[in-house]
């Protein structure tokens, strides 16, 4: 630093380079960062049609599903023919009633007001859940979603990875010798453009950058890397200048203004703005959005379980009152017929005893006459 006044770029500040220069405050987010190749979330496309519900959801819907066909079978198989017959043929009845959203029972009439509401709730939960369905699946095969290969640094360090960073840099010590990467499974590049190949190629598992420099490269390459991992703090960029030099109280004191005003970062916004995504037309993935839970339905299964359990339980109280009056009826005639058999069984006592005396004779032998 004795042949030059100051030296501005991308300068890290480090605790040993303080032996020759000092350095301005940092002027960029500092940080050592880790950047890895992404992929496709979804790993099974054959089984991708069941992706957009959780496993819970397609078990919830199945026993709603169920249940509201059991309750229209029960309320209409004594209106419809087709309801009865064997057990075989109720069973298979009873489960298209289940998973059929279109019916046609008795030229498309249902006979019961109980079952009419409760199939007017079933079938708009139905319309919601499938239109929901239609959309998530759209999206998951049309709209990109990746995640990264790698996670963090110990899954590198499990697989014996070979990692990548800067040429001439701190980072390649850094890497050595606070997270333990082995000497041999560290690549240096001396330029830029060798980061990405080299990902693509699977030459490097990860590449270690700072932050800055990060996301100028992740700007240039935004489909197929992204940042992944802790960000490790290091002194950041910063500007040089000669040990006791009179022009590092100013600069630093111009360099935090403009970061309190927000210059700096305005400035940042703009050039990673102007960087052009090189790999835009590249082929892409799958997207995997996460899968909808019952959580995100639930008041539309309370609103169609609870309609069709009162229609259930109306059933059934109908169903009680009218047999109970068939009881009644039936114990009725059976009261009137054991009285009119008795009836007449007192009738025909009464005919015997007087056929009886009259055919009892008046000149008996034993009879005595005065």
């Amino acid at each position: 630093m004795q042949n030059f006044d100051a030296a501005v770029g991308s300068i890290s500040i480090l605790a040993n380079r303080y032996q020759h220069a000092e350095f301005t405050a940092p002027y960029t987010e500092s940080g050592l960062v880790m950047i890895v190749p992404v992929r496709s979330r979804t790993r099974e496309k054959a089984w991708l049609f069941i992706k957009p519900f959780t496993n819970a959801m397609w078990v919830l819907i199945g026993a709603t599903s169920i249940y509201n066909g059991f309750v229209i079978w029960l309320i209409e198989r004594n209106h419809c023919p087709e309801l009865k017959g064997s057990i075989s043929n109720q069973v298979g009845t009873l489960i298209w009633l289940a998973f059929s959203t279109l019916f046609s029972l008795n030229r498309n009439k249902l006979n019961s007001n109980l079952s009419r509401i409760t199939m007017v709730v079933w079938l708009f939960m139905a319309l919601v859940i499938t239109q929901t369905y239609t959309a998530k699946l759209a999206s998951l095969l049309t709209l990109p979603q990746l995640e990264p290969t790698v996670v963090d640094v110990f899954a590198l360090q499990n697989r014996n990875a070979t990692v990548g960073c800067a040429g001439a840099s701190y980072i390649s010590k850094y890497l050595e010798e606070v997270l333990h990467f082995r000497h041999n499974n560290i690549k240096n590049f001396s330029r830029g453009d060798e980061y990405a190949p080299a990902l693509r190629r699977r030459e490097v598992a990860a590449l270690f950058l700072d932050l800055p420099l990060a996301k100028v490269f992740l700007a240039e390459n935004c489909k197929s890397f992204t940042m992944t991992g802790p960000t490790y703090s290091v002194g950041g960029f910063g500007f040089a200048f000669p040990r006791g030099s009179q022009l590092l109280p100013s600069v630093t004191q111009a360099m935090l203004k403009a970061s309190e005003d927000g210059m700096l970062q305005d400035l940042e916004q703009k050039m990673l703005a102007s960087q052009k995504c090189t790999d835009m037309d590249q082929e892409e993935d799958e997207h995997l959005s996460p899968s909808l839970s019952p959580s995100y339905f639930w008041v539309l299964f309370v609103f169609t379980g609870g309609t069709s359990s009162i229609a259930l339980a109306i059933y059934i109280f109908r169903a009680y009152n009218s047999m109970s009056m068939s009881e009644h009826s039936v114990i009725q005639k059976l009261m009137m017929a054991v009285m009119k058999h008795r009836g007449n069984q007192g009738g025909r006592f009464s005919r015997k005893v007087s056929d009886i005396a009259q055919t009892t004779p008046t000149n008996s032998p034993n009879v005595t006459k005065y």
